[in-house]
C-alpha cells in the first residue's frame, strides 16, 4: 500500500503512474476531488491497475491533513511507502487555513503532520519507507528558526521555498534518528530540475517562456523514476536518513541537515504548531 501526496500533477502523478503499474495500491491524496477521479480513472486506465484510489486532502489546512490521515487509517491500517510530494512555490505572501506562511504550511508543516499521524499504520506495514521529496535549492535554504513565517521581513519567493525544502531535509534526517530502532526508513529524495507547473504563479513560468527553458528541465517521468527506485529497491532495505537523487549513492545535503541543535528547534517548532503527536518517541523506546 503506498500513499503519495499531490498525486494529480507533474512528478506525484508520474510516480503515482509508475507505481500502479508495479502493481502497488495507490492512494492519492490532494484538495481538488474531480481532478482526483479524473486521475484515478486515467491511472487505472493506462496501467490496467484498479487498486487505484483517492483521499481529500487539503495542505493548506492542517485540519484536513488531519481529516485525511484519520480515513487513510482507517481504510488502510498498514501502509507500507509514504511519499510526502505536495509542494507549492507561492508568488507573493499568502496564509494557509490556520494563519501560517503558506509556501512553509503546504511544504514543512503539513507533511510533518501527515507523517505523524501515519507513523502507526507505517509500524503496522513494516517495514515501512517514508519518501520525502526534497531539491537541490535546499543548499540555498536558511531556516529562520525565530521567524519561520517571515513576518519580520520583506517576503521573498526564493527564501521562502527554499527554508522549507531545507526543513524537509532536516525532517528527513531527524525523523530518521527518531525511527532508528524501528523498521521504518526515512529518506528524501531530490528529483532534480523538472519541467512541472509548480513555478505557475511566477511571470517566469509564462507560456511562452517555458516554451524556451522546458527543454532543458527532466521530464516528470524521469524524476519520478528517482522516488520509485528510492520507495522499492532491494538495495535500499534498511537504509535511513539520506537523500538520494540520480543513483543508489546517497547524495549530499546541506551542512544545515546535520545540526542537531538546530533540528531539534525546527522538530519543537513543528510539533508546537501542528500538534502533531510525537509518535515517533513511542516507536523508539525499549521494549
Amino acid at each position: 500500500m503506498c500513499v503519495i501526496t499531490g498525486a494529480t500533477r507533474g512528478i506525484g502523478r508520474a510516480t503515482a503512474t509508475a507505481l500502479a503499474r508495479l502493481g502497488a495500491d495507490v492512494v492519492m491524496l490532494g484538495r481538488d476531488e474531480a481532478r482526483l477521479d479524473a486521475t484515478r480513472a486515467e491511472l487505472q486506465r493506462l496501467t490496467s491497475n484498479d487498486r487505484v484510489f483517492w483521499v481529500h486532502a487539503d495542505f493548506a489546512s492542517l485540519d484536513s491533513v488531519r481529516g485525511a490521515a484519520e480515513e487513510v487509517s482507517h481504510r488502510w491500517p498498514a501502509i507500507h511507502v509514504l511519499i510526502n510530494n505536495a509542494g507549492v512555490n507561492a508568488a507573493r505572501r499568502a496564509k494557509s487555513a490556520d494563519g501560517h506562511e503558506l509556501t512553509f504550511a503546504v511544504n514543512h508543516l503539513a507533511p510533518f503532520l501527515l507523517t505523524m499521524s501515519l507513523i502507526p499504520a507505517l509500524a503496522r506495514g513494516a517495514p515501512a519507507r517514508i519518501v520525502n521529496i526534497a531539491s537541490v535549492f535546499a543548499f540555498l535554504g536558511r531556516l529562520q528558526a525565530d521567524d519561520l513565517m517571515m513576518t519580520r521581513r520583506r517576503y521573498d519567493a526564493m527564501r521562502a521555498y527554499t527554508q522549507s525544502k531545507l526543513a524537509t531535509m532536516m525532517f528527513t534526517v531527524e525523523l530518521a534518528a527518531r525511527l532508528e530502532r524501528s523498521a521504518i526508513a526515512v529518506n528524501c529524495v531530490s528529483p532534480g530540475l523538472v519541467s512541472t507547473d509548480l513555478l505557475r504563479q511566477h511571470w517566469y513560468s509564462a507560456p511562452w517562456l517555458r516554451r524556451l527553458w522546458s527543454p532543458l528541465l527532466m521530464t516528470p517521468e524521469r524524476a519520478a523514476a528517482r522516488i520509485v527506485r528510492t520507495a522499492t529497491s532491494d538495495k535500499l532495505a534498511g537504509v535511513s536518513g539520506q537523500c538520494f537523487a540520480m543513483s543508489e549513492q546517497p547524495a549530499f545535503m546541506p551542512p544545515a541537515v546535520r545540526d542537531s541543535a538546530a533540528r531539534q528547534r525546527l522538530w519543537d517548532a513543528s510539533v508546537a504548531l501542528t500538534g502533531a503527536p510525537d509518535v515517533a518517541a513511542m516507536l523508539r523506546a525499549p521494549r
